[in-house]
C-alpha cells in the first residue's frame, strides 16, 4: 500500500497550465463569527490575477454574532467586482448555506473557500478555471496547507496536513479519490445538483467536501481531478489548542462512520492499527528485553517511513518544520492518532456553532 502511495504521488503530473481563463466562476465562503479572518480571506481573493468581470463572489454569514458582515462588505465594496452578502437570520450550518449561496450563483463553475482561509499566490484563481477548462473535470480537488507558526502543535498540524495531500494526490492518480476539503474546491453548478445537491446528507452537520465526493465518484469518478500546482494552494490556521484540535479531528474522523468507502475504512484501519502496535513495541522495548531487537526494528522502521512521508509530501507542499522537530514528531503523532482513534469511538463529536 505504501508503494503505490509513493508511486501515485510520484507520478500524478503537475498540472502548470497557461491559458487565459474567460469563463465566469462564483467564489462561495460561508462564514460564522470569523470577524478576525474574513478580511485576509476575501483580501487574497480580490487580489487575484483574473478578470473582474468574470468574478463573483458570495459570501453567506451564518448569523454571525461577532463583526464578519460588516468587515466583508467593507472590502468588497471598494473591490469593483460582482458581490453578494447573504445573512441567515438564524444559524443554518455550512452545508445549507453553501446551497443558498450557489442557488443564487450566476455561474457554472463554483469555488468554495472557508472563511479562515488565504492565498499566497495571485494565480490561484486562474490555476482552477484553467485546469477545469483544459481538462474538463467537473469535481476538483485543491491543495490545502496549514499555515507555518512556531510551536510543536502547530508543526504536528502542518506535517500531518502535507501528508494527508500525498495520500489525496495519490489516490486521485489512480482514480480512487478518498479525500477533498471544503476549504478550497471546485465544481459545476450542473454537477452539484446531478449528485443531489447534499439532499442525501443534509442532516449531518458536516461532510459538504468527503460526500459529494462520494455521490460524484458513484456517477462517473472520470469527472474527478486533483490539481496538482503550487499556486493552487490556500492555507489555514493552525489550532492553538491541543483541546481545540482534538475537538476538529474527532468532527473529521466521524464523519468515517457515516461514509461506506472501503478505501476510507481500510485505510483508517491500516493506519490505526500501525499506531498502536507501534505503541505496544514501544512499551515492549522498556518493560520487556526479550522482543527488543524485533521490536526495536519495528519501531525504527515506522518511524524512518514517517519522515519519508513528510519529506516527500514537502516537495509539493512545503513543511518549513525543520528535521530534527519531525522526527520527535514521528514519536509523538502515533499517541495522538490513536488518542484520536479512541476518542473518535467512544465521544460525540462536538461541532463548530461559534
Amino acid at each position: 500500500m505504501l508503494a503505490l502511495v509513493v508511486v501515485g504521488f510520484v507520478l500524478h503530473p503537475n498540472n502548470i497550465m497557461r491559458q487565459n481563463a474567460q469563463q465566469k466562476v462564483s467564489v462561495i465562503i460561508a462564514a460564522r463569527n470569523e470577524e478576525g479572518k474574513i478580511k485576509q480571506c476575501v483580501a487574497s481573493i480580490i487580489d487575484q490575477n483574473f478578470p473582474k468581470q468574470f468574478l463573483e463572489i458570495i459570501i453567506v454569514d451564518d448569523a454571525s454574532t461577532d463583526n464578519t458582515f460588516n468587515e466583508a462588505a467593507e472590502l468588497l465594496s471598494r473591490s469593483g467586482i460582482e458581490h453578494r452578502i447573504l445573512q441567515n437570520q438564524e444559524h443554518l450550518g455550512k452545508k445549507k448555506s453553501l446551497k443558498l449561496a450557489i442557488e443564487q450563483s450566476n455561474s457554472e463553475i463554483i469555488i468554495c473557500r472557508d472563511a479562515d482561509t488565504f492565498t499566497i499566490s495571485n494565480n490561484w484563481l486562474s490555476s482552477i478555471v484553467n485546469y477545469m477548462g483544459i481538462t474538463k473535470r467537473e469535481f476538483v480537488i485543491c491543495p490545502i496547507a496549514i499555515d507555518h507558526k512556531n510551536g510543536m502543535l502547530s508543526s504536528l498540524q502542518e506535517t500531518e496536513m502535507a501528508v494527508l495531500s500525498l495520500f489525496t494526490i495519490s489516490s486521485a492518480y489512480f482514480n480512487v479519490p478518498f479525500l477533498a476539503n471544503g476549504a478550497n474546491l471546485a465544481y459545476t453548478k450542473k454537477l452539484f445538483y446531478s449528485a443531489g445537491a447534499y439532499q442525501d446528507h443534509l442532516h449531518i452537520a458536516s461532510g459538504d467536501d468527503v460526500f459529494l465526493l462520494e455521490k460524484v465518484k458513484q456517477m462517473d469518478p472520470n469527472k474527478i481531478g486533483y490539481l496538482k500546482n503550487k499556486e493552487a494552494i490556500v492555507y489555514t490556521f493552525p489550532e492553538k489548542q491541543l483541546s481545540s484540535l482534538i475537538h476538529q479531528k474527532i468532527r473529521w474522523s466521524s464523519k468515517l462512520f457515516k461514509n461506506a468507502n472501503v478505501i476510507n475504512w481500510l485505510s483508517a484501519i491500516i493506519i490505526a492499527i500501525s499506531n498502536f502496535v507501534w505503541i505496544g513495541a514501544l512499551i515492549c522495548v522498556t518493560i520487556n528485553y526479550q522482543n527488543l531487537s524485533l521490536s526495536l526494528i519495528f519501531i525504527l522502521s515506522k518511524l524512518l517511513i514517517d519522515i519519508l512521508l513528510v519529506f516527500l509530501a514537502s516537495s509539493f507542499i512545503k513543511v518549513k518544520t525543520g528535521a530534527l522537530k519531525v522526527v520527535l514528531l514521528g514519536f509523538i503523532y502515533p499517541f495522538y492518532a490513536s488518542l484520536i482513534t479512541v476518542l473518535t469511538v467512544f465521544v460525540k463529536p462536538k461541532w463548530k456553532s461559534n
